[in-house]
């Protein structure tokens, strides 16, 4: 029985090592909500949780959380090169006011219960589908979207009149 004593441990140490190491989603969560004094859904906080099935290296270094000059924050690891940018619910009725500098708001581009186009765009292609506009947004705006009631809640990025496009 003695000689299995440092076994446990020594196999713990082997098994977490072999483990890849990823960015908790949930822990990001609440370093945003924490960035912004908001939690998320409320008005000033992330509009969505960052989905859980998105697999990010673990930085060995701390987090970049910065603010955009959209209704995003942009969240990256600098040491390993990848970065994700989380939308923002502004306040007003819509849940998605968007305000210019000079303090006017933007008229909306798209409105709330619209047939919108969505292009999601490549290097060589793009592609385009209809969706419906969850909520209105002007000009750069990170509105959902779905293609009908039952769909999964897309967040796409106000492109144009009428247009989103999905960010990658």
């Amino acid at each position: 029985m003695a000689k299995y004593h440092f076994t446990l441990p020594l196999l713990t140490i082997v098994l977490t090592a072999a483990t890849p190491g990823f960015e908790d989603t949930s822990l990001l969560d609440r370093q945003v909500a924490g960035h912004l004094g908001a939690a998320i859904g409320d008005v000033g906080g992330a509009l969505a949780p960052i989905d859980p099935k998105l697999k990010l290296k673990r930085c060995a270094e701390a987090l970049d959380i910065s603010e955009t000059h959209r209704n995003a924050v942009l969240i990256s690891c600098p040491q390993i090169g990848w970065r994700i940018f989380v939308p923002v619910r502004l306040g007003g009725k819509g849940g998605n006011a968007h305000n210019s500098g000079g303090g006017m708001a933007q008229e909306p581009l798209v409105q709330r219960n619209q047939p919108v186009t969505m292009v999601i765009r490549r290097a060589n292609f793009s592609v385009s589908y209809s969706v419906i506009a969850q909520e209105s947004g002007a000009l750069g705006d990170y509105i959902p979207v779905r293609t009908d009631r039952k769909s999964k809640e897309l967040i796409a990025r106000v492109s144009g009149a009428d247009e989103v496009e999905l960010s990658h």
